[in-house]
């Protein structure tokens, strides 16, 4: 069975097939997901879920096979769960000045939020996987994967994900969480899968 991922963010390709490459043996696999690179069309809105489930809309729409799409966020407690699903927005406009919407005082406490949707033209589920951490002082580490991957220390962790090699980061990442979620929901036996890149 063929799954589908939409996405444009070579990062996030990366970061899934980092994740699958132990994960079965090709030969009796029973999954083969294969990465589509498409910049699906996004709304701007504070809710994840309501984001995830235009993206998957839209994505279904765009491939007319069973998709799957991902959106995550930042969402610090100081600032009422802002800037949550805007985040890419946000970093993009202002980048590491992020850890300065923060004032003195404020909790610098932080959950970084995944949700995977699955659309199979039917239906679209949700799978989410989060991650509890902290806002750091400063940015540090690498710049070019995830956004905000520079400024959030995940719970037990002194580094950010900037500062972690993609090893370390899997064993927190909230978007490894939502695939997670999602392989032990629809195929619970323990499905063999692939990654195949395309």
């Amino acid at each position: 069975m063929k799954l589908y991922f939409v996405t444009s963010s070579e990062n996030k390709i990366d970061e899934v097939s980092a994740y699958f490459a132990g994960k079965g043996d090709a030969a009796n696999a029973r999954l083969t997901f294969c990465p589509v690179r498409h910049d699906v069309q996004e709304i701007m809105h504070p809710d994840l879920e309501a984001v995830v489930r235009y993206k998957a809309l839209e994505a279904y729409k765009y491939l007319r096979q069973p998709c799957l799409v991902e959106h995550g966020g930042l969402f610090f407690e100081g600032l009422r769960e802002l800037p949550g699903p805007l985040g890419k927005i946000i970093w993009n406009a202002v980048g590491e000045r992020m850890c300065g919407f923060l004032r003195e005082g404020d909790s610098r406490q932080a959950v970084a939020r995944a949700i995977l949707g699955y659309c199979d033209g039917k239906q679209i589920t949700l799978y989410r996987g989060e991650t509890k951490g902290a806002v750091a002082l400063t940015a540090r580490g690498d710049y070019n994967r995830h956004n905000w991957d520079p400024i959030f220390i995940p719970e037990g962790s002194t580094r950010t994900y900037g500062e972690m090699g993609s090893e370390a980061k899997q064993e927190t990442s909230p978007m490894l969480r939502a695939w997670e979620s999602f392989l032990s929901a629809e195929f619970p036996a323990g499905a063999t899968a692939t990654w195949k890149r395309a």
